[in-house]
């Protein structure tokens, strides 16, 4: 999955063209060696169409993607199978810019190596080309804009051969347009506005060039391990740190005269911000944890913001602007709504019960609900409660039903031996009340989703004052369910009475909304801090090794281990 695209087998591609190739010609040089002996146009359109099947056969998908090998197909019979880049005997110009664009890749964190752009400089190098090579070149060079307008549109890799539990994919068509304007240089030219427009997106581009020109340029800045560094300090490892942080961009270029070697209040307040972005403990010296992260080198940090992007591809295009955002590695929704806009932290699942990642609407919100206990929460977690206390279903007041078929009969737990039921054996149904003690708090949050993960309240409040916050069964728990249950209704006196007559009754109620309102459940490891700095989060679902397995993304040519 992770090697380069098993190409048209190259060997076959290169005999086929190796003997005329001039690899060191110019563009100038190269545009006119397709004029020395041109084949005629009928010659062109005779080999493309001989030339599409064929070659399309041979770039075939490989695991984790999916070529748009029939949308090529598509646009040439849509042309009669006239060639695209070949017009007239002669190049078209825009193949070149083409090859510029397909050199770039490696700023959205994709691989030339993927778009055959090697084997379409061959082919551009020859001193003169037969109409079977003009027609190879125009095939692959097709093949290569289509993949990249998907990879760049919707990202390269299928998510959910990567990740299980990620479901958020968006798949569009919309990329294919491209394929069917009327010029080579409009394909080219539309190319650009495929990638994400997401402000986070276009950030992290950046930064993903900037580690990228900067490993090339500089390499690393290592800060020798040792004992903390702390204000006051001096030697050549404050200097090494100092270094260290203004290649990092955490302190800006100044031409004020500095004593390198001293850790003065201006490098603190520039390791403080280096650890806030880390997720690190800010208190201003450099002891091991931070000196570690220090040490991260730019590849792999390049590699990290590489999986974002692909990330950011997997998202719709556009986002609404009634939204509810779950950023499940900030432990953090916010909810914007009707030009109003509510943060609040949440706790999300456990590393062995994790929250997937996916889009769903929301529809109903319900007051004062009962918590119809999941069947894997009942045998891991009730029934070794129940086990260990017969009365523990009493004193928190959870009914007991014989199934879950609707309606299995209410039964009297007194009267179950509970010690002798498997876990893998227990069949019946739990619900607890609505009350204080209630699991999910006060209110649920249920957009519809096969996972069965919702947002709720909580009674453990204590929760919300950790700094990590990985401890629920899968579902996300808020901090202020109160005030998303006051935005839901804000628009509607109706619900707004239904809402404060199941707070008075604390009785259970079904509160349907007005409109769906979308909810994303995302998860980046690293994103633009408010001052458009890479906040490089804790992997805690362990899901950037996954990525790496998948790509085997390499930021940097000479380094390139497809």
């Amino acid at each position: 999955m992770n090697r380069t695209l098993q190409n048209f087998s190259v060997a076959v591609l290169t005999c086929a063209f190796l003997s005329g190739c001039a690899s060191n010609s110019d563009r100038t040089a190269t545009q006119s060696n397709f004029v020395t002996t041109p084949p005629s146009d009928a010659q062109i359109e005779n080999s493309v169409t001989q030339q599409v099947s064929m070659m399309l056969e041979a770039f075939t998908p490989i695991a984790g993607q999916a070529l748009p090998n029939k949308s090529v197909l598509d646009a040439y019979a849509f042309r009669d199978y006239e060639p695209i880049w070949v017009e007239k005997k002669q190049l078209n110009p825009a193949i070149y810019k083409l090859v510029d664009t397909l050199e770039s890749a490696r700023s959205h964190g994709l691989n030339p190596v993927h778009y055959h752009l090697e084997t379409i400089k061959e082919y551009l190098s020859l001193k003169s080309a037969t109409s079977q090579q003009l027609a190879e070149l125009d095939v692959i060079t097709t093949i290569a804009l289509a993949s990249f307008a998907h990879d760049l549109s919707i990202g390269r890799y299928e998510p959910q051969l990567i990740d299980p539990n990620w479901r958020l994919d968006a798949p569009s068509k919309d990329w294919q347009n491209l394929l069917f304007l009327d010029s080579p240089s409009d394909m080219v030219n539309y190319l650009p506005t495929l990638a994400p427009r997401q402000p986070d997106y276009q950030v992290l581009q950046n930064w993903l060039v900037f580690y990228q020109e900067t490993a090339q340029k500089e390499g690393d800045i290592r800060v020798t391990p040792g004992i903390p560094l702390r204000l006051g300090d001096e030697g050549p490892r404050v200097a090494q740190l100092r270094a260290r942080l203004v290649q990092l961009g955490d302190i800006r270029f100044s031409t004020r005269k500095t004593n390198e070697d001293l850790f003065d209040q201006p490098l603190k307040d520039a390791l403080i911000r280096f650890q806030r972005r880390h997720q690190l403990d800010m208190d201003g010296a450099a002891g091991p944890q931070t000196i570690k992260s220090l040490n991260v080198s730019l590849e792999t940090r390049a590699k990290q913001i590489a999986y974002n992007l692909e990330r950011w591809r997997w998202l719709p295009s556009q986002i609404e602007d009634n939204r509810i955002w779950v950023d499940l590695t900030n432990y953090q929704a916010d909810i914007h709504l009707n030009g109003q806009t509510e943060n609040m932290k949440v706790v999300i699942g456990k590393p062995d019960r994790k929250t997937n990642v996916f889009y769903g609407k929301m529809t109903y919100m319900v007051a004062n609900p009962t918590w119809r206990v999941p069947m894997r929460i009942a045998r891991e977690n009730l029934l070794p409660k129940i086990q260990q206390d017969p009365e523990y279903l009493a004193k928190n007041n959870y009914k007991v039903f014989s199934s879950w078929s609707i309606g299995a009969k209410q039964l009297n737990p007194s009267h179950i031996d509970w010690k002798k039921i498997e876990p893998e054996n227990l069949r019946y149904r739990f619900e607890q009340q609505a009350d204080e003690e209630n699991a999910l708090g006060a209110y649920k949050f249920m957009f519809p989703n096969k996972f069965d993960i919702y947002l709720h309240d909580t009674p453990a409040k204590h929760l919300f004052n950790r700094s990590e916050r990985a401890y629920s069964s899968g579902c996300v728990r808020l901090e202020k369910p109160d005030s998303l249950a006051n935005l839901l209704v804000s628009n509607s006196p109706r619900r707004q009475q239904q809402l404060q007559e199941a707070r008075n009754s604390g009785q259970t109620k079904v509160i349907s909304l007005e409109e769906p309102l979308p909810v994303y459940l995302v998860y980046f490891t690293v994103v633009p801090n408010a001052n458009g700095m890479p906040e490089f989060r804790q992997d805690i679902y362990d899901r950037d090794s996954l990525m790496e397995e998948a790509m085997g993304y390499s930021p940097f040519p000479a380094r390139n281990s497809f």
